[in-house]
């Protein structure tokens, strides 16, 4: 077969296991004990918004609706 190449999906595990198993032993040594869980990145910082205009809208009332439409 040509043009075949192995997945790369775990590749990124892979990497994270080698760096997790190298943070456990030097904690080790040290006699800590470590956690090495993804934590979720969290919410986003906040902000205000500048210059906002507010406009204020009124819904159309359902029998104009229907004249527009031409009526049933």
């Amino acid at each position: 077969m040509e043009h075949v190449q192995p997945s790369r999906c775990t590749e990124e595990f892979r990497l994270r296991k080698a760096k997790n198993d190298q943070l456990k032993a030097e904690a080790k040594s040290r006699g800590e004990v470590i956690s090495t869980k993804r934590q979720p990145l969290g919410p986003k910082p906040g902000f205000m918004v500048e210059g906002a205009t507010i406009e204020t809208v009124t819904p159309i009332p359902y029998d104009v609706v229907n004249d527009l439409k031409g009526g049933y």
